[in-house]
């Protein structure tokens, strides 16, 4: 496997799993607007900014229902968890000074509201949200964008994600990408670089292996 220096990370199905708080949060918004839809109908907002899953649906004022959405995904925190095994792979890599960054389709209001709460944000040297590109996932911008920001070479860099969104968005800026199979069940139609069945594989990108696992962490 060949080894990178910069390692990228999404947020939501990758590092936190926050799937049922957002379709939930969602699927209550729309209600409020007349709108019924399942879970399963839903599953398409995973992974793109809310502003861009609302333009599916006929809405007369849709900024009104991203409020709402926000709102009620707050009422829902306490469903969203870190995935096992990700905090002491963060402190290895920091203690072998891989840098590590994360594009992430969240705004920095809603980057607050878990992933800073949790505790994730000392982990990382840049975080690109969605407030700071104009296109987004699955466009390479966001990706440029953290390639200028961090200085780091496309070839040196890769981006983990679960979704066709983040891996699509690797490859148009000229970058690899590794596929999270934690974090989502089915497959996605864009073909990774590589395919991670589990967290500490993501060493293997950093030219380490289990032994160096931090296992001084209960995450």
């Amino acid at each position: 496997m060949k080894t990178y220096t910069h390692l990228v990370f999404d947020i939501d199905g990758t590092l936190l799993n926050t799937e049922m708080a957002v379709l939930h949060s969602l699927q209550w918004a729309l209600q409020q607007h007349g709108i019924a839809q399942s879970v399963e109908q839903l599953r398409f907002a995973l992974g793109i900014p809310g502003k861009d899953a609302l333009v599916r649906f006929d809405l007369d004022h849709p900024e009104q229902v991203l409020r709402q959405w926000d709102a009620k995904y707050i009422e829902y925190l306490q469903e969203v968890t870190i995935f096992d095994g990700i905090v002491p792979l963060l402190q290895t890599l920091r203690k072998h000074r891989v840098a590590c960054g994360v594009i992430t389709s969240k705004t920095q209001i809603e980057l607050a509201q878990d992933f800073q709460a949790l505790g994730l944000q000392p982990y990382f040297d840049v975080i690109i949200t969605a407030d700071d590109t104009q296109k987004h996932k699955p466009d390479g911008e966001p990706m440029r964008m953290y390639l200028k920001r961090s200085g780091a070479e496309a070839a040196e860099t890769i981006y983990i994600g679960d979704a066709d969104y983040d891996l699509q968005c690797a490859h148009h800026a000229g970058c690899d990408s590794a596929l999270a199979v934690w974090g989502r069940s089915d497959r996605p139609s864009t073909q990774p670089t590589w395919t991670l069945h589990q967290v500490s594989d993501v060493l293997k990108l950093a030219g380490l292996d289990w032994d160096c696992l931090d296992r001084t962490s209960n995450q």
